[in-house]
């Protein structure tokens, strides 16, 4: 069946963008994907409706998006991450598709969702509202049984006939849903969710899957720069569904690894003073000056996610060798605020010890320790 670039954004790119059931067909081909680029121009009506959607999605990052138009380079995202989803299907593995299609399959899309990495603020907007809900992505997977046998319907609804008569049929329906790890993180798919997530570094910081690909700091560390785009990355991490301590130990651990590469300090300094700001909001939004999510956490026994144990140790550490980082800018002008802050340091200090924070310090110190002064002639 002929793929039209109207059907493919009304069916595939508009519910991946507004929420709603995204429809995947057979995998596009170059052909398919040379011509649907033709059409984009005449496909007028779904194209505002995505470019509205992704607008909406943007309202929440930033108070003015910029004026988006869909084009080639989100086309090519959105029919690699297509193409990446038929390998997502049972009916992938086995006769309808070879491994040497599967191979052929997944490497078009990662050629597809390769596309040049951009600091471009609107290119990175207008990706993200393409993006956003990725991390969403599943498939309700229906079993249905009756009295004479069974059949399983994978992101399909079942035909009427199966399940008519239900009480003299004795017709029952069992409702499974296949997330993002299982459609997205096989072998063959993982590559291109990685090169998707890379593209779109606003969208792996804001939304990003359970166990999704690792964070580079290298990719994202720019958008700290950005006061508007880090404030709505801090509150998309305090506000993140599994718990704002995971989500900040995820961002910590990826520092850890960035600060054993060979960054530039000033990628450091962003990325340390970004983690201070968000222990600031940790202790800002505290009930009391006794309840501590983060204390509660390094207590002995309890199994601390990677990344915590630096989180938490990193003002301490900042305040030896940079101590404009090691608290949030105006903390000491709110005396509640820098009690509570000042409470927190000292619980934590004494749950981790001067050797954890000294062993931080360690790592940071080629990256944070001032430059040597000038000797004059």
């Amino acid at each position: 069946m002929k793929v039209t670039a109207h059907g493919f954004l009304e069916s595939f790119v508009l519910p991946l963008v507004a929420g709603g059931d995204v429809h995947v067909g057979r995998p596009l081909t170059t052909a398919d994907v040379d011509r649907l680029r033709g059409e984009l121009d005449g496909a007028t009506v779904p194209l505002v409706a995505v470019d509205d959607a992704r607008t909406d999605a943007l309202a929440v990052v930033c108070a003015r998006p910029p004026a988006l138009v869909f084009g080639d380079d989100e086309l090519a995202l959105a029919i690699g991450l297509h193409n990446a989803l038929v390998l997502a299907h049972p009916d992938a593995d086995g006769a309808l598709i070879t491994d040497r299609m599967r191979r052929r399959i997944a490497g078009a899309a990662l050629g597809l969702v390769s596309q040049p990495i951009t600091r471009d603020r609107t290119r990175v907007l207008a990706r993200h509202g393409l993006l956003h809900n990725l991390h969403r992505l599943g498939r309700r997977d229906l079993l249905v049984a009756w009295w004479t046998g069974r059949a399983r319907f994978f992101g399909q609804a079942a035909p009427a006939r199966l399940t008519a008569w239900r009480g003299l049929r004795r017709v029952r329906e069992e409702v499974t849903r296949a997330g993002f790890d299982e459609l997205l993180s096989a072998p063959d798919v993982a590559p291109v969710t990685a090169a998707l997530y890379r593209r779109s570094p606003l969208t792996q910081l804001i939304a990003p899957p359970p166990n999704g690909p690792p964070l580079h700091w290298e990719d994202a560390v720019f958008l700290l720069r950005d006061a508007e785009l880090a404030r709505a990355i801090a509150y998309a991490t305090m506000t993140a569904p599994g718990g704002a301590l995971p989500a900040i130990a995820r961002l910590a651990a990826a520092f850890e690894q960035l600060v054993e590469r060979s960054p530039a300090s000033d990628d450091v300094r962003a990325v340390a003073a970004f983690l201070v700001h968000l222990a600031s909001l940790q202790v800002v939004g505290a009930a009391d000056d006794k309840s501590s999510a983060l204390t509660a956490a390094l207590a002995p026994g309890v199994n601390r996610p990677r990344g915590l144990v630096t989180y938490a140790a990193l003002p301490a550490a900042l305040a030896v060798l940079a101590p404009t980082l090691a608290a949030p800018p105006g903390l000491a002008a709110e005396p509640v605020w820098h009690r509570r802050w000042e409470l927190e340091r000292a619980a934590v200090g004494d749950l981790l010890g001067d050797a954890v924070i000294a062993g931080v310090a360690d790592r940071l110190v080629r990256h944070l320790a001032p430059a040597p002064a000038a000797v004059g002639g």
